[in-house]
């Protein structure tokens, strides 16, 4: 009987432990966390991205095929659909639930503002019956970003109850998989803070944000993913890294341009998101064809929509080399010249069809030079000269 006793509770034993394992983040070699809640990731291809709204309608349907296909990895941008259907919430729930109907792996995100009240959500009409939810100067006057785009006070816990509520109505009614938590860090901006939120503010505002990352996930549940932007490089490091502990994952939004297009800005870029991924973190990469070539560039969008996709393609080469030499496993590439339908994010980039395979080791460095080798591809970016070569080798 005592045997027979044993056998039971070894039984039982067993039983539980495998329960307890269902219920961690499954590990992958070297330590990095694969939860269930996030999207299937391979090597087997340059994992993408894709980050764009289309303000005017829903996705047609090769719009939807494209995208269902080239990612497991979706954020919809403010504004999407609603020139249609009437507001963001609609607009990206629509689309979104036909998204995951081709591809049921894709997970799609809503985007999700900390701190500008864009007025294209039907959530916003909450912020009009409230003015001790918006950041005003010492006169008490709103401080505007652009003419009159508000911006939240962080500081105000009854703003950022409500703001999380709207992230947790995005995943259980509007059927994403969690938000994109843009512009985590602009309410520290000097040019604000000199004019309203005063000096010695920062570590409050940190709080704070960390604040709303908590009550997101209480009220968008276990099984959402919070993904903020971003981490970026500044003269005297990497900003955004506080906030990594309480995300699933964070983007690098300006890599090698903007204000992060010198070599120093570059190589600073390249060591957080090796740091990030080593972490276990998802980080997504926003490549961009050159400092110039953005949706800002007013010249440059006049060109013809071919023109632009065929200097885009010319010029992939540089910055998809450096996310390759920094990338961890969960980390993505996100390619464009901006953040709409028709800035490059729905281009059938060759790059992105063949094969790519595991790295056969982190990346070497010697001076601005980096190298680095997966199973079908050799890689060598010079940062300094913003010269780089990709070498793929058929599988």
């Amino acid at each position: 009987m005592r045997a027979k006793s044993i056998t039971i509770l070894l039984a039982v034993l067993l039983s539980l432990a495998a329960q307890a394992d269902t219920r961690r983040p499954n590990t992958k070699p070297g330590g990095a966390a694969d939860p269930a809640r996030w999207p299937e990731f391979s090597w087997d291809k340059v994992p993408l991205y894709i980050h764009f709204g289309k303000k005017t309608a829903p996705l047609t349907l090769d719009e939807l095929r494209f995208v269902a296909n080239a990612s497991n990895l979706v954020c919809l941008e403010k504004a999407h659909g609603m020139g249609a259907l009437g507001s963001t919430e609609k607009g990206t729930a629509h689309d979104a639930a036909r998204l995951k109907a081709l591809n049921p792996k894709l997970k799609v995100l809503f985007y999700w503002n900390t701190f500008l009240n864009y007025p294209l959500y039907d959530a916003c009409a909450t912020v009009k019956e409230h003015p001790d939810w918006l950041f005003r100067d010492r006169n008490g006057e709103p401080i505007y970003k652009v003419r009159k785009l508000e911006q939240y006070n962080l500081l105000n816990a009854e703003f950022r109850a409500w703001w999380a509520t709207v992230a947790g109505k995005a995943v259980k009614r509007y059927g994403c998989d969690g938000v994109f938590m843009d512009a985590v860090d602009q309410a520290k901006r000097t040019v604000w803070m000199n004019r309203g939120w005063g000096k010695g503010k920062e570590q409050q505002l940190t709080r704070a944000v960390i604040d709303m990352m908590r009550r997101a996930r209480r009220e968008m549940g276990d099984d959402a993913i919070l993904l903020y932007n971003g981490l970026r490089s500044t003269p005297d490091g990497t900003a955004g890294f506080d906030y990594l502990p309480h995300a699933d994952g964070a983007k690098v939004e300006h890599f090698t341009a903007f204000a992060s297009q010198s070599r120093e800005a570059i190589a600073r870029d390249i060591a957080a998101i090796q740091k990030a991924g080593r972490q276990g973190k998802l980080v997504v990469v926003k490549g961009w064809p050159d400092p110039g070539f953005n949706w800002t560039n007013a010249r440059k969008m006049r060109m013809p929509p071919d023109q632009l996709k065929a200097e885009a393609s010319r010029k992939i080469t540089f910055s998809l080399a450096c996310y390759l030499v920094a990338a961890q496993r969960h980390g993505y590439f996100c390619y464009s010249w901006g953040y709409r339908d028709t800035h490059g994010s729905l281009v059938d980039y060759s790059e992105f069809k063949r094969p790519l395979g595991p790295p056969l080791g982190e990346a070497t460095r010697d001076g601005w030079v980096y190298t680095r080798s997966f199973r079908h591809v050799s890689v060598t970016v010079n940062i300094d000269t913003r010269e780089a070569t990709i070498a793929w080798t058929e599988a």
